[in-house]
């Protein structure tokens, strides 16, 4: 086994019991093998004075006095002398302590007194300083240390550098000055003692790593080596601060086990310091892609102590079949590196077009399994990598930087340091890949243990592994502790694994570069001629462009299925229903899943399945328009009874969830191609993003727009004009829209029905500029508005009033005209507003008054009914905020006999609560229905129509039928005729 370089490397083959160099060095030194190993250790990190101070006090007893009468006094004159992180530092602290007194020319007596203050005891330190001279005599016959560079000269902390103080200074700022220059200067001296803490405790730790300890998490204890527990003895200045990891001098078993002398390490140090009695373990292999090489954790023990619990390491020198091995499979076969070769390309991209031809047939048997391309590239690749003397020459001035001690240091410096590049043990074999947790201890040094007398079978002990299974390695060749490659000739090239990017790089420049190309026989297992564009296309198309199409076979995956890349311009332009239709080589799977949803009584019509959804295709539906009523029809027609249309009912149908991959994925992109948002859920993004979408829309259209319009000075305004965003084709709509300030815009909308509202308003916002004459008279008041307001206390008089100017401006200034679109016609509208305001301003006056008598007669009436509640809530539907726009003019005339109606009802009420009650859950049942209705388009952001507009007020003129049958309806309605109606809005 290497032994330590002192003298030079011994021969490997020696007699059992043989002092190594090492051994006989330690043997000239008259004291414990522990403290020479440390004298000797000192050498190399260049503190043999401070070691023979400490060497000399660990071989006495110790010099400090504790009488058990003055053990608090004691205690605290030996603070003095204490460090906060090492016990053996206090001894230097009383041997520089000791040496200033000498230095003032004290007498012995004084010294003693000197002594006896602090508790120290005169006799011990004479001894102490004897053994001292002895032993640095010895240490410079050995050549340890020069003779001038032996003995230790204290820092004197009463001569320090005085800074120049300027005569102009008083008394206080002088004496302030020379406190500070003290306070630098003591700065100064303690932070060159601390300077020097680690090569202390590194050439401390040399001999005392069998009493090194790990603070146990939980409790106040140390964890020991061999599974020892010890407290650090309550006189230590480490006691209370407990640092993670220790050192003692001494292990004593009294009440505890207790450690002395102790001194904070750092755990890295006793990897360092004892490389020989350490262990390495290796678990979790792994490709990584940052690094480009496989990777394994290492965790360093000592005697079963933790020191390093996991550090990465380059797995190819502990393992290198088995690191080949992840490397194919990690770099290459799952293509996870960024490896720039021709090859790597063309098999990347070959094989992600057969992955593309799975994902669109959902169906994972085209491309051939892993193993099949792990044999492909195993029968091509080596299992080692031999660098030329030219590459190598080339390299020397590039050499990676690796992991220091065993990962991130050049390879030519790790060998020649000494540090283990790669434990091995001769015994052991080549395996498979096993993943398995492996343990490789390092050499062990003819002088194993602490340095000192430990035999060969003490080193058979020391290499047993940890439940694992043996671990391929390259031969081991003797030197200082490395483990070093073969050597060919005079060369000192060695032989790489295939287990990086870096050497596999530099085989591939001497290989054939067509060898690892792979072609489409080699990965595709059929040739999947069912896979075509027009079934599973590259792009959606609609009127304003195509967008592309990205398919995924992974279920689960918030990507599964087809993907739709839609710039957020033509977000609010996308139709739903056009989206249900998806793609047809995945239609087809869809409308036989809906067919599944249905009742068994109306599914089994269809069987067989696959013959029905064949024959639907044929029938050339409507794919603008959704599937479930074109579907739900061809059922009907298909059994022969159309009647079966009744028993489907679309709603449920409709909230059935199919699997996700049945429904687009929609991926909404910026105009720099990054994702803003993705859903599966139409409308819930058009809601999301609608808003941003339609600004967006209008980026770059500042030639179309104008602001703080006054009249018509905007010639013709067409109804949508084209134009160019991007690579597509746009079509926008052009309108005026009145601003919160109150000025007029002329605005593009990316939406026909968002523009022809806004330009409603905004025609009516100009005719007012017009009408300015008009629009005064009008604010000054409008008859019965006053007794109104006081009726309608839930709406504030400001709101209630422009409420009813906006409905009189609409009724006046519009009404049921085609929206001007020119100046010529916006001219002729001016006029006829001009003749039809008055009109409809006395109208509105008309039945406001009629509305509030009605009210006040209800209301009279209302208070504890048992319909109060009931005709309250009707009454804020009514007549809420914002009635007056909100009520079409037709229904105007009206809204004073529904109130009535309810008075009506109100007096009939006692006659047959029963009745009552009966006639109002029929009207509930339908009103529900509508609301729902209602609702479901106003979240898909669809218009509303007209007739399902007039089917709500029917439902009013239904009320006024049942509960009040003598005020008449203007058109025969009841349950059974709406019932009828509303049949034919579901279909």
């Amino acid at each position: 086994m290497p032994s330590e370089n002192l003298s030079g490397s011994l021969k490997t083959k020696k007699p059992r019991y043989q002092l190594t160099n090492l051994g006989k060095q330690m043997a000239k030194l008259p004291i414990d093998p522990k403290i020479s190993r440390m004298l000797l250790a000192a050498q190399q990190h260049d503190c043999v004075a401070e070691m023979l101070i400490i060497a000399s006090a660990l071989s006495i007893q110790d010099p400090r006095e504790r009488p058990l009468e003055l053990r608090e006094a004691a205690a605290k004159a030996h603070e003095r002398f204490a460090d906060k992180q090492s016990d053996f530092l206090a001894y230097v602290n009383i041997w520089d302590s000791f040496q200033r007194e000498r230095d003032k020319g004290l007498t012995n007596k004084q010294l003693v007194q000197w002594c006896h203050q602090y508790f120290l005891s005169h006799l011990r330190i004479r001894e102490w300083r004897e053994l001292h001279k002895q032993l640095a005599e010895i240490a410079v016959e050995m050549g340890l240390v020069a003779k001038e560079h032996a003995f230790r000269q204290p820092e004197n902390l009463s001569i320090f550098q005085q800074t120049e103080i300027s005569s102009d200074l008083d008394l206080s700022a002088k004496l302030k000055q020379k406190q500070l220059d003290k306070k630098n200067h003591r700065a100064q001296v303690k932070a060159k003692k601390e300077a020097n803490y680690e090569q202390i405790h590194r050439a401390l730790l040399t001999g005392l790593v069998a009493n090194v300890g790990m603070k146990s998490p939980e409790g106040h204890d140390y964890t020991g080596a061999r599974g020892a527990h010890f407290h650090l003895f309550p006189t230590s200045a480490l006691f209370k601060s407990k640092p993670k990891w220790v050192m003692a001098a001494e292990l004593t078993e009294t009440s505890k086990l207790y450690a002395r002398d102790v001194a904070a390490i750092d755990p890295e140090w006793i990897e360092q310091e004892a490389r020989h009695l350490v262990r390495y373990h290796y678990f979790e292999p792994h490709w990584e892609r940052k690094r480009g090489e496989v990777v394994a954790s290492e965790r360093v023990t000592l005697y079963g102590l933790t020191v390093l619990p996991r550090r990465p390491i380059a797995y190819g020198k502990v393992a290198p079949m088995e690191a080949r091995e992840l490397f194919i499979r990690g770099a290459l076969v799952a293509q996870d590196c960024d490896l720039q070769a021709a090859f790597f390309t063309h098999n990347k991209k070959l094989i992600k077009e057969i992955i593309d031809l799975e994902n669109k047939s959902r169906k994972q048997d085209v491309l051939v399994d892993d193993e099949v391309l792990f044999d492909f590239y195993d029968r091509r690749l080596p299992e080692n990598y031999m660098p030329s003397e030219k590459l190598s020459r080339q390299s020397q001035n590039h050499q990676p930087m690796k992991h220091v001690g065993r990962a991130f240091m050049p390879d030519k410096t790790a060998e020649q340091s000494g540090m283990n590049t790669r434990p091995t043990m001769p015994s052991e074999k080549s395996t498979k890949l096993s993943g398995s947790l492996q343990s490789v201890p390092s050499p062990v040094s003819n002088g194993g243990g602490l340095g000192w007398g430990q035999n060969s079978a003490d080193k058979t002990n020391a290499v047993a592994t940890e439940n694992t299974t043996p671990t391929p390695t390259l031969p081991r060749q003797s030197g200082e502790g490395a483990n070093r490659a073969p050597k060919k000739g005079s060369g000192s090239l060695k032989a790489k694994p295939l287990a990086d990017l870096r050497t596999f790089e530099a085989w591939l420049k001497t290989s054939d570069p067509k060898s690892l190309f792979l072609s489409k026989e080699d990965l595709m297992q059929h040739a999947a001629a069912h896979i075509t564009e027009e079934q599973f296309p590259k792009f959606w198309q609609n009127a304003d462009g195509k967008f592309k199409l990205s398919y995924r076979f992974e279920p689960h995956h918030p990507l599964d299925g087809v993907t739709l890349t839609v710039p957020l311009t033509v977000l609010n332009r996308i139709n739903p229903h056009e989206l249900e239709w998806l793609v047809q080589g995945m239609l087809r799977e869809k409308l036989a899943l809906l067919i599944k949803a249905l009742p068994k009584q109306i599914r089994r019509v269809c069987v067989p399945v696959p013959d029905f959804v064949t024959q639907f295709l044929l029938s050339e539906p409507d794919q603008s328009a959704p599937i479930l009523p074109q579907l739900a029809h061809a059922i009907a027609k298909h059994a022969g009874d159309m009647r079966l249309l009744e028993q489907i009912n679309l709603d449920e149908w409709a909230a059935f969830r199919l699997p996700e991959h049945c429904y687009f994925n929609l991926r909404v992109v910026d105009d720099g191609g990054q994702e803003l948002a993705s859903s599966r859920d139409l409308i819930q993004l058009q809601q999301q993003l609608g808003q941003a979408a339609a600004v967006t829309f209008r980026d770059n259209t500042q030639e179309f727009e104008r602001d703080n319009i006054s009249d018509w000075s905007i010639g013709t305004l067409p109804e949508s004009i084209k134009f160019a965003r991007g690579k597509q084709q746009l079509t926008g709509y052009l309108a005026l829209q009145t601003q919160k300030d109150g000025t007029v815009s002329l605005r593009l909308f990316d939406m026909e029905q968002a523009a022809e509202q806004a330009h409603r308003k905004g025609i009516i916002t100009l005719i007012q500029m017009q009408l300015k004459d008009h629009m005064k008279d009008l604010n000054k008041g409008i008859q019965g508005y006053t007794q109104a307001a006081m009726l309608l206390k839930h709406i504030a008089p400001d709101v209630l009033k422009d409420d009813l100017t906006a409905a009189i401006c609409d009724r006046a200034f519009i009404g049921e005209d085609e929206l001007p679109r020119n100046e010529k016609a916006f001219k002729e509208q001016i006029k006829r507003a001009k003749s039809r305001l008055p009109a409809v301003k006395e109208a509105v006056s008309r039945y406001l008054g009629e509305i509030t008598a009605a009210y006040t007669e209800l209301n009279a009436k209302l208070g504890k009914h048992p319909l109060t509640p009931l005709l309250r809530e009707r009454l804020n539907v009514l007549l809420g905020a914002g009635f007056a726009s909100r009520t079409p003019w037709a229904q105007w005339a009206r809204l004073p006999v529904y109130l009535r109606a309810m008075s009506l009802r109100v007096d009939k009420y006692s006659a047959n609560p029963a009745r009552d009650m009966a006639r109002e859950a029929d009207i509930q049942e339908l009103e529900t229905m509508w609301a729902e209705k209602v609702a479901g388009l106003q979240r898909q952001n669809l218009a509303v129509s007209g007739s399902l507009k007039g089917f709500g007020w029917d439902l009013e003129e239904l009320r006024v039928s049942l509960f009040a049958q003598e005020l008449k309806t203007p058109k025969p309605v009841s349950v059974k005729r709406l019932q009828k109606e509303w049949k034919d809005f579901v279909k």
